[in-house]
């Protein structure tokens, strides 16, 4: 029943037919942990993930997709799986491109520029990424390419301009561009509350040390700085985001461009989630590493098309609903909320068809906000049953 899950937009590039001036790209990398691989001796291309006291096996993973400006996933554009290698023995900075992980992300944000290329797409890739992407190798790269690129600093690094010194010290040296309301919902250790954000940004100069050569190569980018100002709730730290970005940042309105646009980024964690929580595919029992990754990426597809009707269902509800689903579909969830409505050419919203898809598994008004990704996965497969009885019944002819 897998097919009927996938998503519209589960081939690399479909989601390039957005119209625009660019597309951002959430790129982010995760552990596949599984049980399995440990378990049995016979389970071969897989590597150790997390702790060495764990002794989990799995394959590590780097994902990328393409998201509008309203959040909402218009397909896959790179992913990439392998095995980590059991030890390291040399440590990041001295070894070539080749030998690091870091080769895999290059590798995903060369398959989004070709993807873009394939699908005739002239607009920018924006590609977003968290910490795991400041380092030396992914900075030159960003420099070089026709996209723009966006990543959370994780180190304090030396700059030469417009002052020498550390990289928060220079950017805070920068006097405020305006401030911001963040709504901030709540979390396991985040109060919900309204935070007022100040703004710095400067161009920067970084000298960057290649670690094998010595070599120093200068990149020229732009920091974002965003701290909470406003009182924070006690034993919580304010919420500070440090982005380095290609993107030009001249005013206050390219400074929330770019922090808008890196916001875009916890679109990915969520297919992630989704993908280990919702589809379960962790749970494999598959002994080889060629054949997961198949039907891993396969579940990264229904992982991808649920998260993007939940956020299609909340930002664009009045849209109609075949801008996801099949006519088919319509009509099966017609017919399941009319037993004559699949003779109708009716095309609901895509709201309502989320509702109804929802209702399908197991949501209810008390449940409390908008529908979820577990009673969405829930109601796509009770949907597939339902749409494929109603093409076999039209197939052959038989009367309802």
């Amino acid at each position: 029943m897998l097919t009927p899950l996938l998503s519209r937009h589960d081939g690399l590039g479909r989601g390039f037919t957005a119209q625009g001036p660019y597309v951002y790209v959430p790129v982010d990398g995760t552990s596949l942990t599984l049980p399995a691989a440990r378990k049995k001796p016979k389970a071969k291309g897989f590597g150790p993930v997390g702790t060495t006291r764990a002794k989990a096996r799995g394959l590590e993973v780097v994902s990328a997709i393409v998201v509008n400006d309203k959040g909402v996933a218009l397909g896959p554009s790179g992913q990439h799986m392998w095995a980590r290698k059991a030890v390291r023995k040399k440590p990041a900075a001295s070894r070539a491109l080749e030998d690091k992980e870091t080769r895999h992300w290059l590798d995903v944000m060369e398959q989004v520029l070709r993807a873009r290329e394939a699908a005739g797409y002239e607009g920018r890739p924006w590609f977003q990424l968290d910490r795991g992407g400041d380092c030396r190798d992914i900075l030159h790269w960003a420099v070089m390419t026709d996209g723009w690129m966006t990543v959370r600093a994780a180190q304090d690094r030396c700059v030469d301009w417009p002052l020498e010194g550390k990289l928060w010290q220079v950017v805070e040296a920068q006097k405020p561009l305006g401030r911001y309301k963040l709504p901030v919902p709540a979390g396991p250790k985040r109060t919900a509350r309204e935070a007022t954000m100040q703004v710095r940004a400067t161009a920067l100069v970084l000298p960057l040390k290649h670690g094998w050569t010595k070599k120093l190569l200068p990149v020229e980018v732009f920091a974002v700085q965003a701290v909470e100002i406003s009182p924070v709730p006690a034993n919580e730290q304010p919420i500070e985001w440090m982005l380095l970005t290609t993107h030009p940042v001249h005013d206050f309105t390219d400074a929330c461009r770019v922090l808008h646009a890196y916001a875009q980024r916890w679109r990915l964690e969520e297919v992630h989630k989704c993908w280990k929580s919702v589809c379960k595919v962790e749970e494999s029992n598959l002994e080889s590493a060629a054949s997961f990754t198949r039907w891993a990426t396969l579940l990264f597809s229904v992982a991808l098309r649920i998260e993007r009707l939940k956020r299609l269902a909340r930002e664009a509800p009045e849209a109609p609903a075949d801008v996801e689903l099949s006519r088919w579909e319509i009509r099966a969830l017609l017919f399941r909320h009319d037993a004559n409505g699949y003779r109708s050419d009716a095309t609901p919203t895509i709201g309502q068809a989320v509702l109804w898809i929802a209702r399908l598994g197991g949501y209810s008004k008390s449940s409390g906000g908008p529908p979820g990704s577990i009673v969405l996965g829930r109601g796509l497969e009770k949907l597939a049953v339902i749409t494929e009885d109603l093409q076999r019944i039209h197939e052959l002819g038989l009367k309802m």
